[in-house]
């Protein structure tokens, strides 16, 4: 049996325009792959007619395998896939800020309950109108770090054509993806953006014996997909931006 190996990488999304994201930080490479991995085991159980286990915050997530190196430096309990958050190649300097509006469909409301008082308040209450703030990264690329098989990376990416927050919207439309082999230090193709500066939440004992990583100081926060899943969330170092 044959084993992939598994080398540095740089991967890139071209983007038509900006990207929308809630944390200060870039979108996961890792969370991606594992999340177009969860989408594609489901869409083999609607075609099979067979249930799929939804995550539970009670029990530990099954696990997933994804095209990528594990970095096991701070234990086997702390280990993290080897890649970084995104980071914005040719970005604008900002801020952006675009907004976004929502009203309660009354008609909607009216078919759904036979209930409802004569109007549904637009101006508190569960139903009440807004206006939200979006943030904007407006760059021509994101850019990754990472350890793993290239060729299967290109290929699970290949199916994601949008990424971030508000994709109906137009934002963070993918133009194209590439992977390609870096000559570059594995560990820092592990954990770090392409300036030197942490670029993803890691174990302290990750950057032992690496002198001035710039970091985001430290924090309670996943270590690996899901990362909103209170099995792995650990405390942490937080990437730099």
């Amino acid at each position: 049996m044959t084993t992939t190996p598994m080398i540095p990488l740089v991967v890139r999304a071209r983007l038509a325009s900006g990207v929308a994201h809630a944390t200060p930080w870039g979108i996961s490479l890792d969370g991606l792959l594992a999340s177009e991995i969860r989408e594609n085991y489901k869409a083999e159980c609607r075609t099979r007619g067979t249930e799929y286990e939804p995550y539970d915050s009670a029990s530990e997530p099954a696990p997933l395998e994804l095209p990528l190196a594990r970095c096991t430096l701070a234990g086997q309990d702390n280990w993290h896939w080897s890649a970084t958050f995104a980071w914005p190649d040719g970005e604008v300097a900002g801020p952006h800020v675009q907004y976004w509006s929502s009203r309660p469909d009354q008609h909607a409301l009216d078919q759904l309950s036979d209930g409802l008082p004569a109007l549904v308040s637009e101006r508190q209450g569960r139903y009440r109108a807004r206006v939200m703030p979006l943030p904007l990264t407006i760059a021509s690329a994101l850019v990754w770090r990472a350890v793993g098989d290239p060729d299967a990376v290109l290929d699970l990416l290949g199916g994601v054509r949008t990424i971030g927050r508000k994709r109906s919207s137009g934002h963070g439309h993918i133009l194209n993806w590439t992977v390609e082999e870096a000559a570059a230090d594995p560990w820092a193709s592990s954990h770090l953006h392409l300036d030197g500066s942490l670029g993803r939440t890691a174990h302290a004992h990750c950057l032992r014996g690496h002198q001035r990583v710039d970091t985001g100081g430290e924090g309670q926060m996943g270590l690996r997909p899901p990362y909103m899943h209170p099995a792995t969330r650990r405390e942490v170092l937080l990437p730099a931006r």
